[in-house]
């Protein structure tokens, strides 16, 4: 599900926020290459046996449209079922919803994440105290933060590296088209959503309540959840399909193209105005990787 930086007071967008924020982005992104870096063999293995994670409608450049659209939709519905659990002030369930699906991703990524870290950097009887531990310590902080009481700088580390996580695993399990047809497409649904759609509705009607769990704090912007996934997926995309023959400058530089767009976007942000935080990092995001692919 897409979401997008929430607007600021004006005086508030200054030079030393907006670097605070792509520091924070940067440093996000960062993590999400070690993790693909990291888990690269196993994903690959997974998908050498069974293909790519998801390619309902195929692999080819048609059917990666058809599967991106596919997520938009999916998006669109479970949107608006978070917006009519708000408005008929039904927040433990909305809130368990949330969990769930963060939790599940948290406590599975993790997983592999951690296991493969404790198979290379560390003695063999830490691994499975390592391999389950950290996911559920990721697990009961999500839960902490979403049940008990939302610790910003808590909510900042977990969900951005959930975030990192599931990224990561877009970008080396999905087809190489998918991967950059799906950008594309919540692009196009994020200007749909911020302006008229139901994102719009689920942050005005309880946005204290719809931004706990889907969003992190970067510096003084709250950025969603969403825009964390696929601030990290394309650099993890560069990485996985670049590396290394073109080295690490495809990924370096997706991420300056993306952390720019992202800048510029916040830049514009006021008051009384919301703006899809996708459309500009993503646009300059796919053109550096597709400048590698040409």
């Amino acid at each position: 599900m897409s979401d997008q930086p929430q607007p600021l007071p004006e005086k508030r967008v200054t030079p030393k926020n907006l670097l605070t924020a792509a520091a924070v982005v940067a440093a996000v992104q960062l993590v999400a290459l070690f993790i693909t870096s990291q888990n690269l063999p196993i994903y690959s293995s997974i998908v050498s046996s069974t293909g790519p994670s998801y390619a309902p409608a195929g692999t080819s450049v048609e059917g990666s449209v058809i599967n991106a659209i596919l997520l938009v939709g999916f998006a669109f519905a479970l949107t608006v079922g978070l917006v009519w659990l708000l408005k008929r002030r039904m927040v433990m369930s909305f809130k368990v919803l949330i969990f769930g699906s963060v939790a599940f991703s948290a406590f599975v990524l993790t997983m592999v994440t951690a296991d493969v870290f404790a198979v290379n950097y560390l003695p063999p009887s830490f691994e499975l105290p390592v391999a389950f531990g950290v996911p559920a310590l990721v697990v009961a902080a999500v839960a902490y933060v979403i049940f008990v009481k939302n610790v910003s700088w808590l909510a900042t580390v977990i969900l951005a590296f959930v975030g990192a996580e599931v990224g990561s695993f877009f970008a080396v399990t999905l087809s190489p088209w998918t991967a950059l047809a799906l950008p594309i497409a919540f692009s196009i649904y994020d200007i749909y959503a911020v302006f008229k759609g139901p994102l719009k509705a689920l942050i005005g009607t309880a946005p204290n309540v719809a931004l706990v769990g889907m969003s992190i704090k970067a510096g003084e912007f709250t950025i969603g959840l969403g825009d964390v996934v696929f601030y990290t997926l394309l650099p993890s995309l560069a990485l996985f399909q670049f590396y290394p023959t073109a080295g690490l400058l495809p990924a370096v530089m997706t991420i300056a193209a993306i952390d720019v767009g992202m800048v510029i976007t916040l830049f514009f942000l006021s008051r009384k105005r919301l703006l899809p935080g996708l459309p500009i990092p993503m646009l300059l995001g796919v053109l550096v990787i597709a400048r590698y692919l040409i």
